[in-house]
């Protein structure tokens, strides 16, 4: 089963690299083009600039990660009959896991999802657009409070990502990722970024991608034919 896990990772991965490298490619764009988001920018370099003169808020991202898999487990069924979390590290028990229970907290930035539903509900009840540049600080913020804790988090040898084998857990991570910040940035930048475009671009790259891969595989093989 981790033989077969890992081989449909590895035939799944150009495609989740080029999905990456669109996502990379339209963020750039949109964010950059001169139609407000700085304040996008300024939380990013605000959190940056926090922990580097501060600290990591370890317990706020503990909190988060905890919370994520109760998140997914109640979405799957379980039972919560242990939550806890403290300065470094925290634990929840449930009474069922799963692949999407695991790894949740790697694959979902909860705090700029959460921000982000905020902004869209209360937009169902009043207007709100004058809060925009707020709620780009913020996402900004949360966004690189994901990223950069994530990886910190990662770094250390974490036993989530041993249960399904690291490799496996390593691709599926950065495919949910590109999916979930495709859509987060399709909502955060909303006046730049539309998902269709984004998702048309995503395919047209990965078709890319394959044929590259497949002419490069098929000249290797004529080659070595030819050498016979």
């Amino acid at each position: 089963m981790k033989f077969l896990r890992n081989l449909i990772a590895l035939l799944c991965l150009p495609a989740i690299l080029a999905g990456a490298y669109s996502l990379i490619e339209s963020f750039a764009v949109c964010s950059t083009n001169g139609r407000g988001y700085m304040p996008f920018w300024l939380g990013v370099l605000c959190y940056f600039a926090f922990q580097l003169v501060f600290f990591k808020p370890l317990r706020a991202y503990v909190f988060g990660h905890e919370l994520s898999h109760a998140i997914a487990g109640l979405l799957s069924g379980a039972k919560i009959k242990k939550f806890k979390v403290g300065e470094e590290s925290g634990s929840i028990t449930l009474t069922k896991d799963n692949l999407w229970i695991t790894l949740a907290p790697y694959m979902f930035p909860i705090y700029t999802i959460f921000i982000t539903a905020v902004y869209y509900g209360l937009s169902l009840f009043t207007d709100n657009k004058p809060f925009y540049g707020y709620f780009l600080f913020l996402a900004g913020f949360s966004i690189a409070f994901h990223i950069a804790l994530t990886l910190y988090i990662i770094g250390i040898e974490q036993p989530d990502l041993k249960v399904y084998g690291k490799f496996f857990s390593y691709v599926l991570i950065l495919a949910v990722n590109v999916a979930v910040f495709s859509g987060l940035f399709a909502l955060i930048f909303h006046d730049s970024m539309q998902i269709s475009d984004l998702f048309d671009k995503i395919c047209r790259n990965i078709v890319s991608t394959y044929n590259f891969i497949i002419t490069g595989v098929r000249d290797i093989w004529l080659a070595f034919q030819k050498t016979k």
